[in-house]
């Protein structure tokens, strides 16, 4: 049957000295045992054989049936050497050898792997090699039977010794330089992971441990060094393909950075992992299905992980390109493996050796990706430490910035009250620089009044000319002592309108009265403002080292005392002493004597008439507040006033007054005496926005018209916020009450104030009243005022008329109401109504 249908004696391979190899495919033909019951007996008989007629590798992929092959051989007597019949697919399973003498009547010689490996005469070996029997010669049949739960193919080979020895040597030096690069690359890339804590590096490291086993259990190495038992082939290579997907997808997730996947691709990816995790565990239980489920799984991960890294690369990620790059070269390699394993392409030097270059090849330009990950993560490390470094420096500048303006006046730009301080302490540190100086506080009552009529700004620019000059002028001045040194500054300013200046004192330098009125004198030159030629007086308080303190606080607190005490008593030049200080302290009784005074109603308000000039009628008065304290005695009003104000208790005394004023004017209306009365009211009056509706609630409950209340406000009293002051007396003027300004013609831009405050009379100051007699510039701004008023009709008053002549004059000028000395005086409530009771009489 074999020679009727197959093979004749023409085709038997004849083996001789002269050759090292011989390759078997194209003599062989092989029959498929389906059931797998088939005995060499009946292979000889019945099989039905099928001629490897093109003479490739049989290949027939993933099959659980065994396989039998057949050849002719001859075999020569005297063989020189030791032939080996050699399958080198080391993934087979196991492998029966029968060579039956050429009549298929006897057989000859039997093994199988387990035999072989026993014999003494095979060489330990990676690939299935069987000694040939040097007993047996001539032509003869041999019969091989194969078999594998993992992809069947049926290379045949017959080696000589040398070439055995050679060939295995070439394989090993071969796979030794793979898994050496292989090792090396692990090692390199944990020793990463471990400095720097990045699971990219960790993963990648786990790939490459799979795709080391892998190649193991492919090359037959694992078999034959490790594990020894081909069972175990069965496991591990299903296992650890499943394996090397799963590192693969974790290590490509961290590598490109989960930001720059699709979410789509992400989740994909996610799946793809536990797909792998679970085949890997299904392996371990059916691992004939497993493997075939191990290549397909495989197959599928790299497509995926090739679509995350161009969505990647498209998405502009830079070291994408090596990852693409390392995917493609890795499923190329794996492609032509896998489709080789099931049988789609012949086996070839190319296919079976695929996966091994690509996976080196992508393990070689993976690791180049990951070193140009490290040199991008380390370049924007050193642009994020640049960053770092100019915030830093941006930071420091900030800070010093900071600290300029912590220690400087943000108008002047001069040292402030917090850097004379560190210099005065300087000063006491050292005594060597100087034994002792002296404190000067300056102050310009002036400015504040600028800065409320003619604006901030305006103020604010005199301020800095001040400044300027005065500093120009201490620099030359060999006595006054640096604030600080690197500026050239010898000023500090405390507030707006203050300044601090300090000044070396003994026998070698002149007095300090005498320095100090220097200084007065310099700034009492002229100065322009807004078209006006100014001269401002200064308030100078001195505070000594050591006798007025040994501390920069008390010092600075000394001088201020005696800068009030001046300011108060009218005196432009004080120096600190018990005086300064007995007014200090008798300051501060009297803040809360005054606060008692005003909870017990101590106070009294007293009255002053207006009259109308023409017909002399009494229209109105204005009223008063005086204090004569049990423990102080009469105190006069403009003191406990600014007590007022400077203790903040100018609401309750306000309150005071007008609840007076609303009861008095009540019963006057009651008596017949229909008047007006005028009441004072203060910038922190103006600045209170609960002072319209107590004064409407205040009206109401005395049942008064707030028609025949006129409410005083001076042109100094206005502030900074000026518009919360004009939001107040619009709303006062929307009640009925009138809004007169008081002591006209002392600021400097009362025009601003008629054109946008709802003014309906104007109080002519006393100190223009009381010199237009003899002095024709006051006579001109009283003429020129009452025209004024007439224009914008608003009515006027005259305050301070002392005498006969005035009365005529301003009476002549056109002045609607008068008071003053000449016609009645301020009096109490009793002595007003006998005033009125003589006057009615």
């Amino acid at each position: 049957m074999w020679a009727s249908h197959v093979y004749s004696a023409e085709s038997a391979l004849t083996i001789e000295s002269d050759y090292s190899s011989y390759n078997l495919n194209s003599y062989v033909g092989y029959y498929l045992d389906s059931t797998g019951g088939e005995s060499i007996e009946s292979i000889k008989t019945d099989a039905s054989w099928i001629k490897n007629t093109d003479g490739d590798v049989l290949n027939f992929g993933f099959t659980n049936s065994p396989v039998w092959v057949h050849f002719p051989l001859t075999l020569s007597a005297d063989q020189k050497s030791r032939w080996y019949l050699v399958i080198p697919y080391p993934l087979l399973q196991n492998a029966e050898i029968y060579i039956v003498s050429n009549d298929k009547q006897r057989l000859l010689w039997y093994s199988d792997l387990n035999s072989a490996r026993d014999d003494a005469a095979s060489l330990q070996s990676h690939n299935i090699n069987f000694a040939l029997p040097q007993d047996v010669s001539g032509s003869v049949n041999i019969y091989i039977k194969v078999w594998s739960s993992t992809s069947l193919q049926i290379p045949l080979e017959i080696w000589s010794q040398s070439y055995l020895i050679q060939r295995q040597t070439i394989e090993i030096l071969f796979w030794g330089v793979y898994f050496g690069v292989i090792a090396a690359l692990m090692i390199y890339n944990c020793f990463l992971f471990l400095s720097m804590r990045d699971l990219a590096y960790c993963f990648y490291v786990m790939a490459l441990g799979s795709i080391l086993v892998i190649m193991l259990a492919i090359s037959g190495l694992g078999e034959q060094y490790l594990w020894r038992d081909p069972e175990y082939t069965r496991y591990v290579l299903p296992v650890s393909a499943s394996l090397t997907g799963l590192w693969l997808l974790a290590f490509s997730i961290f590598f490109l950075h989960k930001s720059n996947i699709k979410p789509m691709i992400y989740n994909a990816m996610l799946v793809q992992a536990g797909l792998s995790l679970l085949v890997a565990f299904y392996v371990l239980f059916a691992p004939n299905t497993g493997a075939l489920l191990a290549s397909i799984i495989s197959f599928s991960g790299i497509i995926i992980i090739l679509v995350a890294g161009v969505s990647a690369l498209m998405a502009g990620v830079p070291i994408a390109r090596y990852f693409v790059l390392a995917t493609t070269v890795f499923g190329i390699g794996a492609v032509l493996y896998v489709v080789n394993v099931f049988g789609f392409l012949p086996p070839s030097r190319i296919t079976n050796h695929a996966v091994q270059v690509g996976s080196m090849l992508e393990a070689l330009l993976l690791s180049f990706a990951l070193a140009h990950r490290i040199k991008e993560e380390r370049k924007h490390k050193l642009i994020a430490m640049e960053k770092m470094e100019l915030a830093q420096n941006a930071m420091v500048q900030v800070q010093d910035h900071a600290l300029q303006q912590a220690l400087h006046d943000p108008t002047t730009k001069m040292p402030n009250d917090s850097m004379l301080s560190n210099r005065i302490n300087q000063l006491i540190d050292h005594h060597s620089d100087c034994d002792s100086f002296a404190l000067l506080v300056l102050y310009f009552p002036q400015l504040k009044e600028i800065s409320s009529s003619m604006g901030r700004r305006l103020a604010e620019g005199l301020f800095g000319e001040i400044v300027t000059k005065l500093n120009e002028e201490l620099s030359n001045d060999i006595q006054s002592i640096s604030i600080e040194e690197s500026s050239g500054s010898h000023l500090a300013v405390m507030e707006f309108g203050s300044l601090m200046l300090l000044s070396k004192t003994g026998k070698e330098f002149r007095s300090i009265n005498d320095f100090a009125e220097r200084i007065l004198q310099i700034n009492e030159s002229l100065l322009g403002v807004g078209g006006i030629s100014l001269r401002l007086k200064a308030y100078c308080g001195i505070a000594l080292y050591p006798k007025h303190g040994d501390r920069a606080d008390l010092l600075i607190q000394h001088a201020c005392a005696a800068r009030d005490y001046g300011l108060r008593a009218y005196e432009y030049l004080s120096i600190y002493s018990s005086e300064v200080d007995t007014f200090g302290r008798r300051r501060l009784a009297l803040v809360g004597a005054l606060a008692q005074a005003i909870k017990n109603r101590e106070l009294e308000i007293h009255i002053q008439p207006q009259f109308e000039c023409v017909t002399g009628a009494l229209c109105g008065a204005e009223v008063l507040a005086r204090w004569n304290s049990e423990t102080f005695g009469v105190v006069a009003p403009d003191e406990f006033i600014e007590v007022a104000e400077e203790a903040g208790l100018m609401a309750e005394l306000t309150k005071f007054i007008v609840e007076e004023a609303f009861s008095l004017l009540r019963r006057l209306h009651e008596k017949g005496v229909m008047i007006s009365l005028s009441i004072n009211l203060s910038v922190q009056n103006l600045m209170d926005p609960r002072i319209v509706s107590f004064v409407v609630t205040c009206a109401e409950a005395q049942l008064i018209s707030l028609n025949d209340v006129i409410f005083e406000v001076t042109e100094t009293s206005m502030s900074d916020d000026m518009e919360a002051v004009i939001s107040n007396l619009n709303q006062l003027a929307s009640t009925g009450c009138r809004v007169a300004l008081d002591d006209y013609g002392t600021g400097y831009s009362s025009l601003a104030y008629l054109s946008r405050m709802p003014i309906q009379e104007l109080k002519i100051d006393r100190s223009f009243i009381g010199q237009m007699q003899r002095n024709t510039s006051d006579y001109r701004i009283v003429e020129n005022t009452v025209k004024l008023a007439r224009a914008l009709q608003i009515q006027t008053v005259a305050e301070g008329v002392e005498n006969e002549n005035t009365l005529g004059t301003v009476t002549r000028l056109g002045c609607d109401r008068v008071q003053g000395y000449y016609l009645a005086k301020p009096m109490s409530l009793t002595l007003f109504d006998d005033w009125l009771m003589k006057r009615a009489g």
